[in-house]
């Protein structure tokens, strides 16, 4: 069995931009290459994004550096769909669509409301976190706390400055910002002082999953911008089959393929690399793919062949795509597309009358 989740990359940008720009970070020195940083819909094994959480902690030297980068962990950042989970007219519904509209983008964690009198529990629970529980945690709960801030606090116009996601910008008033009934952190790595003088509310760690708590008098609250010209989804039909496709952790070989693709950023994928990213020897990988009636050079094929194709439908042409699949000579990749498909690229174009 291959018990392995994924995360979007349009789903943890938000942090690596405040990363950069906060820190002054190339995206490079956290060991991500520059066009799976540019491909919004790529998926990445969790493992991978602890592995980046890590090296942020190390560069930044700073374990609470998502405190520093409060404004960027925000669900309208999220650019996928931002106006989908953003627009809505009331927290309620807003609070309903970021619970089951993030398994679009992260088959790892789980997102549910619970309730308990008038105080509604805004929880999150991620078992795949390893040794950043701590940050990820905080993560979570800054960008749930940011929503109903959004709610709940006075907000800017933000009509000429380009934003065009659905929530505003919180205006600059005495007003202090909402502060959530009480907050519980998963991971137990965390400054409780620190963590209560930017929440405003009492926090405890070392909890078994993340809880924002707040009145469910807040759900009632309108969103304070108007959403008439935002009601339309802005996602192609390419678009929205990419955003459905997310690996479920009982599908292996469906996780195999999504490996595989995630391998591709670094160059040509290799049974060493994919296998180091699954925690397996080279050995373990090939019997279990054997086991599901696979070789590494069939599915290796197979999955580069069908990148090709939705590159090919993006408008790519063969030579880049040949370079984004990590060949590194264009003909062998037109020859490994025509044994797949049994024509060449502009061949199978020229099918589809594109």
């Amino acid at each position: 069995m291959i018990d392995i989740t994924f995360c979007r990359m349009a789903y943890i940008k938000p942090l690596l931009n405040g990363v950069m720009q906060v820190y002054r970070l190339d995206i490079s020195q956290i060991g991500i290459p520059h066009s799976l940083y540019a491909d919004d819909m790529a998926l990445i094994p969790h493992s991978e994004i602890n592995r980046w959480l890590r090296t942020i902690v190390t560069l930044t030297g700073e374990r609470h550096f998502p405190f520093r980068i409060a404004e960027f962990l925000d669900v309208a950042n999220i650019h996928v769909c931002a106006n989908w989970l953003t627009s809505a007219p009331d927290l309620s519904i807003t609070f309903r669509r970021i619970n089951y509209g993030m398994s679009c983008f992260h088959s790892s964690g789980h997102y549910v409301g619970r309730q308990s009198g008038h105080i509604l529990k805004w929880c999150y629970h991620n078992a795949f976190t390893e040794d950043v529980t701590d940050v990820d945690a905080l993560r979570v709960a800054i960008m749930f706390t940011q929503v109903l801030r959004h709610f709940s606090s006075p907000a800017v116009d933000t009509s000429n400055d380009g934003t065009t996601n659905g929530f505003q910008r919180q205006g600059k008033s005495k007003t202090p910002p909402y502060s959530p009934l009480m907050v519980r952190l998963a991971g137990t790595n965390i400054d409780v002082e620190e963590a209560e003088a930017w929440f405003g509310c009492q926090v405890i760690s070392g909890c078994e999953q993340t809880e924002v708590w707040f009145d469910t008098k807040l759900l009632l609250l309108e969103h304070t911008t108007s959403i008439e010209e935002n009601r339309e989804a802005v996602l192609s039909l390419n678009e929205l089959d990419e955003l459905v496709n997310m690996p479920q952790r009982d599908d292996p070989t469906k996780a195999l393929y999504e490996v595989v693709s995630y391998a591709r950023y670094y160059g040509m994928p290799t049974v060493e690399h994919v296998a180091n990213l699954l925690a397996l020897s080279p050995q373990q990988l090939q019997r279990r793919l054997q086991k599901l009636g696979f070789s590494f050079t069939s599915i290796l094929a197979y999955v580069l062949n069908n990148i090709a194709v939705r590159y090919l439908l993006k408008g790519y042409a063969p030579d880049d795509i040949a370079q984004l699949l990590g060949y590194t000579n264009p003909q062998s990749f037109i020859k490994a597309f025509k044994r797949v498909r049994g024509c060449t690229p502009n061949e199978y174009l020229r099918h589809l009358n594109l």
